[in-house]
């Protein structure tokens, strides 16, 4: 579906491109593209290869476990149905982690593997758990705290002060979160009731 929507989007653009004359500024872009798309992948996979490292000396050394307890009580609130001593709870904290550093993809492959270990305590395999449901929600709208992509994505295009957007992600991504988690509780209830 997804790609039938990019499809669409192209051929919107190329016929907007040739009803009014800028074929010509199109093929620039086309031919840019890749140079530029090459550079910043470039520029970000040092950051990855950083982050990724230090999430992984925190994990080796015990930290993430260590973290994992102490925000307990709040993934207790949040997937009140996972059993305390679950090695999802790691996976959890390291996904909140990566989050909150503004590393979307380097915690996408945490939140898979939280993802997996929440299949395992499934009893229903045909259908998402509450805490699955939880957990796609949290993630997508992701709580940042140093959202260091976007920082270093401004650095990169030229930002002469890269850092003055972190105040106004920190707010909107709490908002974003704190939404997501009202909306899943208001959903959850809304079912209960229903099939009581």
């Amino acid at each position: 579906m997804v790609n039938k929507i990019w499809l669409l989007l192209f051929i919107i653009g190329i016929f907007f491109a040739l009803h009014n004359n800028r074929i010509v500024e199109i093929n620039n872009a086309l031919l840019e593209a890749p140079q530029d798309a090459v550079k910043l992948i470039i520029s970000l996979t040092g950051l990855y290869i950083f982050w990724s490292g230090i999430l992984q000396i925190a994990k080796d050394c015990g930290l993430i476990e260590k973290f994992a307890k102490k925000i307990y009580f709040i993934t207790k609130l949040i997937y009140p149905e996972l059993p305390k001593d679950h090695a999802v709870h790691g996976y959890l904290a390291s996904n909140m982690a990566a989050n909150m550093l503004g590393l979307g993809s380097v915690a996408t492959p945490l939140g898979i593997k939280a993802m997996e270990e929440m299949k395992k305590l499934n009893q229903n395999k045909d259908s998402a758990s509450r805490s699955m449901l939880t957990l796609i929600l949290i993630n997508s709208s992701c709580l940042t705290l140093l959202p260091t992509t976007i920082i270093s994505l401004r650095k990169v295009y030229g930002s002469n002060e890269p850092t003055k957007v972190i105040p106004l992600i920190i707010i909107t991504s709490f908002l974003s979160t704190l939404t997501a988690i009202l909306i899943d509780r208001l959903f959850y209830f809304l079912n209960k009731k229903k099939f009581k």
